[in-house]
C-alpha cells in the first residue's frame, strides 16, 4: 500500500508490518485495509475509535470508511460498525443479514441485501437513509457525505438525500 497527500492525522503513514492487502477504503482521517486472511488493518485519526479495528474481527469480506466510523461486511452477510455514533451509523439493525454491499457516508450507513433491497441507519437530516418507496433491483450502492445512490439492475440510477449542489438530480 502506498498512500499520499495530507497527513495531519496519520492517515496516509502506511503501517510498515501491512501486507497482503486486498481492498483499502479512506476517508478524510483515517484509512482502512482489508487483508486477504480476512483481517482489517485501520490507522490515522482516532479520537472516537474509528481506527480501533474490534478484537477478532475475522473473515471479513468488504470495508467502508465514513468520516468518523468504519463498516466491515463479514462473510456470513453481518455487518460490524465501529467508532463515532452520534447518529446511529454504527447502530446495526437488529437482524440485518444476507447483506452483500456496504457503504458510509458523513454520518449514515448503507447496506445492499442480496435481493436488492437497501438499508440504510444513521443521520437522516436530509434524507439520505430513507430509500425511495419501492426501490428493488440495486446491484450496487455509493454514498457522498448527505446523500445515497442505488445503482439497479436495469441501469438505472436513483439517488436520494441532499440535493443543494444537484447531487441527487440523476440527468435524464
Amino acid at each position: 500500500v502506498v498512500a499520499w497527500g495530507s497527513n495531519t492525522y496519520g492517515q496516509t503513514t502506511v503501517p510498515t508490518e501491512l501486507t497482503g492487502v486486498q481492498a483499502i477504503a479512506a476517508s478524510s482521517s483515517h484509512t482502512v485495509a482489508l487483508k486477504s486472511d480476512g483481517t482489517v488493518t485501520a490507522w490515522g485519526y482516532n479520537a472516537y475509535g474509528q481506527s480501533t479495528v474490534p478484537a477478532g474481527l475475522t473473515d471479513v469480506q468488504a470495508i467502508a470508511a465514513g468520516e468518523q466510523h468504519t463498516v466491515a461486511l463479514k462473510s456470513d452477510g453481518t455487518v460490524v460498525a465501529w467508532g463515532y455514533n452520534g447518529s446511529g451509523q454504527t447502530t446495526v439493525p437488529a437482524g440485518l443479514t444476507d447483506v452483500k454491499a456496504i457503504a458510509a457516508g458523513l454520518w449514515h450507513t448503507v447496506a445492499l441485501k442480496s435481493d436488492g433491497t437497501i438499508v440504510a441507519w444513521g443521520d437522516n437530516f436530509f434524507g439520505q437513509t430513507t430509500a425511495p418507496a419501492g426501490l428493488t433491483g440495486v446491484q450496487s450502492i455509493a454514498v457522498g457525505h448527505f446523500y445515497t445512490v442505488a445503482l439497479k439492475s436495469d441501469g438505472t440510477v436513483v439517488a436520494w438525500g441532499r440535493n443543494s449542489d444537484g447531487q441527487t438530480t440523476v440527468p435524464a
